[in-house]
């Protein structure tokens, strides 16, 4: 897509925060109804904080230095 010219944006910062809020405000709901829902997703939801701690921290950094660099 990008060789062919395509431009990529990403979504504006208010856009995702909206999106996560809805995303958040949905999957209580389906805990709310579904116990084998909520189960799965309290677990995922604990893996993918730790996972972010170690993205924040390790990844990102690396990304950002690679980012910067005159490739």
């Amino acid at each position: 897509m990008v060789g062919n010219g395509t431009k990529l944006f990403r979504f504006p910062k208010d856009m995702m925060e909206q999106a996560f809020k809805e995303a958040m405000a949905l999957y209580s709901e389906l805990g709310g109804t579904n116990p084998a829902w909520k189960k799965i997703y309290e677990d995922y939801a604990g893996f993918r904080c730790d996972a972010n701690l170690w993205f924040r921290f390790i990844e990102s950094g690396f990304d950002d230095f690679m980012q910067a660099q005159k490739l």
